[in-house]
């Protein structure tokens, strides 16, 4: 077990978020435990969610938009990083000091989920207060393979206006798991009349796991790849490569389970619907 913190800051220094999470080991190797450890692409993500949350679907300046809540969903939480950061930078945005904003983060494994809810309840209490009162974070129970045949639970049944996954193609199936989540979870566009709903996604680049994470662009076509005429379908909208130092920094080990003498390459893409207006 290990206990860490994490910092973000922005690079006007107007923005800092503050993370302390704790790992725990993997279950005899239980590949479906490794969101029991805090990987480099959570670190990427929650990065560039502080660098520039407008462009992750966190800030907004019309009326039209601070009238209603803010429904913001992690898949596949692990230790939570990325949903604590986006809590914790809203806490602190002045456009969302007044306004309803509800965050769920999800996960599977349950030494996974236990991990996730503690890392919650040893966040969130310091951080809250009068003002961010509106704000909640919830944890909770989410199976990819069998989200679309079963009814949602209360706290899933709604459209989210954001959702963020990092890290989690290392299955060829998760893609596909992923995508039918969408279908159902991530808000259509007749729904988003303020700003267009989307999922944001960052992934290595690895190796040994290269087959996998082509399934993404195999899953989900390129915007310019579908009639507009058609029904709406999850498409990328866009797709950007990012490089990171080796050796990580400040904001923690970007190399988990990555060789250390290589930089490590990350693809972050932004997925929504093809007949959303950006």
């Amino acid at each position: 077990m290990m206990t860490r913190n994490f910092i973000f800051g922005s690079i006007d220094g107007q923005r800092r978020v503050e993370v302390q999470l704790t790992d725990i080991p993997l279950d005899n190797d239980d590949y479906g435990s490794v969101g029991a450890q805090t990987w480099g692409g959570a670190c990427v993500l929650a990065e560039m969610i502080v660098e520039d949350p407008k462009r992750f679907g966190l800030d907004f300046s019309s009326d039209g938009a601070k009238s209603r809540r803010l429904n913001v969903l992690e898949l596949g939480a692990g230790t939570g990083l990325v949903s604590l950061v986006v809590m914790k930078l809203l806490d602190t945005l002045p456009s969302f000091n007044h306004r309803e904003v509800s965050v769920v983060a999800t996960d599977f494994h349950p030494s996974v989920l236990a991990n996730l809810r503690s890392n919650v309840n040893a966040n969130v209490p310091s951080t809250h207060n009068q003002i961010s009162s509106t704000h909640s974070i919830t944890t909770h129970f989410l199976d990819w393979s069998s989200f679309s045949t079963a009814p949602p639970p209360d706290c899933l049944s709604y459209p989210f206006d954001v959702v963020y996954g990092a890290d989690l193609i290392y299955e060829a199936q998760h893609a596909v798991w992923i995508r039918d989540c969408l279908k159902g979870l991530l808000r259509r566009p007749s729904d988003s009349t303020v700003y267009p709903a989307a999922f944001h996604l960052v992934i290595p680049l690895r190796p040994t796991h290269a087959f996998e994470s082509s399934t993404v662009e195999s899953v989900f076509l390129k915007a310019s790849d579908v009639d507009p005429n058609d029904n709406a379908v999850l498409v990328i909208l866009s797709k950007e490569s990012i490089t990171c130092d080796a050796h990580g920094d400040a904001h923690g080990d970007y190399t988990r389970g990555q060789g250390l003498d290589e930089d490590v390459e990350y693809l972050y893409y932004r997925i929504g619907w093809s007949d959303a207006q950006l």
